[in-house]
């Protein structure tokens, strides 16, 4: 599902950006700027999501202490 999800949002991009190519000529050359920035980082956050985070901050310990108070949190209200 991940995955999925990560192919239809470059897709997305994609299209938005070729549609942002043909489009450029009528924009102020800040907003082009502006533009351009975005999809740079748009970019290196779709590269850097494909490695595996949990080896550079591993989160089970926070996992393992958090799930259980928040499964009680969610008990109390319920």
């Amino acid at each position: 599902m991940n995955r999925l999800f990560l192919c239809l949002f470059v897709l997305m991009l994609i299209s938005s950006f070729l549609h942002f190519v043909w489009k450029r000529n009528q924009m102020e050359r800040k907003q082009q700027i502006v533009i351009y920035t975005m999809y740079v980082l748009s970019a290196i956050g779709l590269y850097a999501i494909q490695y595996q985070h949990d080896n550079l901050m591993p989160t089970g310990f926070f996992l393992n202490i958090l799930t259980p108070r928040v499964k009680m949190w969610i008990d109390q209200i319920l």
